[in-house]
């Protein structure tokens, strides 16, 4: 499946689509989509594919589900198919607009930007950790989520996990061409450990296959965790050398 569609399918995603077509109807993603309070497909702000360009991008940060803010531009329903393409690969630099600037500032609809997003400053953090080097993010690493649809403080994703990482995450996985994945969070963990029978002890997995391409999986806190959260602090010397080894 060639990127374009793969994000078309994702964004328009016919679960979504039928909880806010028919508010009766039953289906595990219900309570994440009725999260943002809005039945109208122009208002709803679409389920986020990744972010950056995954087909490039060497490193892949993979979570629980992205994090909504009404007053961020961000694409709905309504957008047309290129202006969704062009945010979401270029949403880290290189669009139509500048998106999200220093990796971690957003677009908001009065034409000002956010403060630091957290979590994009802690994941261009460990990026520069793992490469060893100032990075450009979207293109040294993109980012993306085992469930797509947004909501406030990952409410709906313990139901909506199932179905959503059965239709897209294996595929997600095949487009990119991250060497190294890095899991953040318990959720994503358990998902990931699960797909690939990795041990839910482990900081790194072995070399697996995925697609065409051989990857690392790495697991480390998620960024909001009141704990140690980088590479250094969470991973024995010989993993983190073995993750910087086949970034090389």
């Amino acid at each position: 499946m060639s990127e374009k569609n793969l994000l078309y399918e994702i964004t328009h995603c016919p679960h979504a689509r039928k909880c806010l077509e028919d508010p009766s109807t039953e289906n595990p993603c219900r309570d994440i989509v009725n999260s943002q309070k809005s039945l109208d497909l122009d208002k709803f702000q679409i389920p986020e594919p990744w972010s950056g360009q995954i087909e490039q991008a060497p490193i892949l940060f993979l979570s629980s589900n992205p994090s909504i803010g009404s007053d961020e531009v961000y694409p709905t329903w309504c957008w047309s198919d290129n202006d969704i393409n062009n945010y979401f690969n270029y949403r880290f630099g290189g669009g139509q607009k500048d998106w999200i600037i220093n990796g971690k500032q957003s677009l908001m609809k009065d034409g000002t930007y956010s403060r630091a997003v957290k979590f994009w400053a802690a994941v261009r953090k460990r990026a520069i950790e793992l490469l060893q080097r100032d990075v450009n993010p979207g293109i040294d690493y993109a980012l993306t989520e085992i469930v797509h649809c947004k909501s406030h403080s990952e409410i709906g994703v313990e139901q909506a996990q199932d179905q959503c990482v059965k239709a897209y995450l294996l595929r997600t996985l095949e487009l990119s061409r991250a060497k190294v994945i890095v899991v953040l969070g318990a959720p994503a963990r358990q998902a990931i450990q699960s797909q690939f029978n990795i041990s839910s002890t482990a900081s790194i997995s072995e070399s697996i296959k995925i697609g065409d391409y051989e990857r690392f999986f790495a697991f480390l806190p998620h960024p909001n965790a009141r704990r140690y959260r980088s590479f250094l602090r969470c991973l024995q010397d010989d993993e983190l050398e073995s993750l910087r080894a086949s970034l090389r």
